[in-house]
């Protein structure tokens, strides 16, 4: 059994648990396991993300739970169409129409994480993060991030020249690439400026990671 299978079978655990208050443990001791029925269900699952590497995995699993609000899906369920239905409006709707929503806050956070950690990869500042570019990329790191579903647009408005880099790009191919997210832009500027947490949270986290620095 793969590390990524394993990663992806623990996810599910993580998720049908502690979104219902329930305690868990991640297991580690996957001996026989590829005997047991739920096996072909994780390979399938493997196979699946691997084929679209820009679904975020931890969000896939979570979806459902928000999106239908009921308390348990069993992992099976996670193979259908409506469970990348589910995905679907969760990133496209749900997180960003709710930036003050408990779940939106930890995308907010892990986001700030991730960028963090790829400013000390890069030995770059956090607010050269913007203008980071691979020399033979058409397209901005940041952009291929919020692709991914590594990072959320609130994340983004903090950063001074976000604005100035995201105008530097036709408007119709933007919005081709990369969908709803910079097609509704103006739409969640709008929602980010009026929320009462997640724009305080941004400041806070990014005015943080400034003063501590992030070259290595």
């Amino acid at each position: 059994m793969t590390q990524k299978e394993q990663y992806i079978y623990n996810c599910y655990l993580e998720t049908s648990r502690k979104l219902n208050g329930q305690p868990f443990r991640y297991r580690k001791d996957f001996d026989g396991f590829e005997e047991k029925e739920e096996y072909a269900i994780v390979a399938k699952l493997s196979y699946f993300f691997s084929k679209f590497e820009n679904i975020n995995i931890k969000d896939f699993f979570e979806a459902p739970y928000f999106v239908h609000n009921e308390k348990f899906f069993e992992l099976k369920y996670f193979t259908s169409q409506k469970a990348i239905k589910a995905y679907t409006i969760y990133e496209t709707k749900f997180l960003p129409e709710n930036p003050d929503h408990e779940q939106t806050i930890l995308k907010i956070k892990d986001s700030f994480l991730f960028i963090y950690n790829f400013c000390k990869n890069k030995n770059i500042k956090l607010q050269d993060y913007i203008n980071c570019k691979e020399p033979n990329s058409q397209w901005h790191d940041f952009l291929m991030h919020v692709k991914s579903r590594n990072v959320i647009v609130y994340a983004l408005f903090i950063f001074p020249n976000f604005d100035k880099v995201i105008k530097t790009y036709d408007r119709e191919i933007k919005e081709f690439t990369f969908g709803d997210t910079f097609s509704n832009l103006n739409f969640y500027r709008t929602k980010y400026y009026s929320s009462s947490k997640a724009k305080k949270l941004c400041t806070a986290i990014y005015d943080k990671l400034n003063s501590i620095g992030t070259v290595v």
